[in-house]
């Protein structure tokens, strides 16, 4: 009976200190010490010297307009980019070898095909290479390579700087 009454005793305890009413969760923000204002950030609208009363939205201005630094980060860019000479593209060599005789056959043989395409052969001792066109990407290579590949199985598509016209 004893063991009885400390089982309960002991129960009831648990039971009475589980429902006991606990302090409320304090904020997290109290406790810190740093604090940044970023109201300089927001935007705000500021009327022009106007008298009127009218609300019209016409008459004020943003204060944190960026139109006129963005116009000169884009101007910065065009410079930039009107100094660039070269991009990254494609060529397609369709010779590769030492005999200049071959390579005179194979440029005969591209002016049969195609007498417009730009080509160019390029002696780096001791071989000869013959490349055909400047393409700017991946997909207008691939259909001039089908065309030349039948002609010249060796043919073979080259990443290379093209120079920007």
């Amino acid at each position: 009976m004893c063991d009885n009454r400390r089982l309960i005793f002991l129960s009831l305890m648990l039971l009475l200190s589980n429902c006991i009413s606990q302090k409320p969760a304090e904020e997290k923000n109290q406790g810190r010490t740093y604090f940044e204002d970023l109201a300089y950030i927001r935007s705000e609208e500021v009327k022009l010297k106007d008298n009127s009363e009218k609300h019209d939205t016409s008459s004020y201005k943003d204060v944190n307009d960026i139109s006129k630094e963005l116009d000169s980060v884009i101007s910065i860019i065009k410079i930039g980019n009107e100094n660039i000479m070269f991009i990254d593209g494609f060529t397609i060599q369709l010779y590769l070898g030492g005999d200049r005789t071959m390579a005179e056959e194979t440029e005969e043989k591209i002016n049969e095909i195609d007498s417009i395409i730009y080509r160019r052969t390029i002696f780096t001792q001791p071989n000869y290479r013959v490349k055909v066109g400047n393409f700017y990407n991946r997909f207008l290579v691939n259909k001039e390579f089908k065309r030349f590949k039948e002609k010249f199985p060796n043919a073979i598509i080259i990443p290379e700087r093209v120079k920007v016209n």
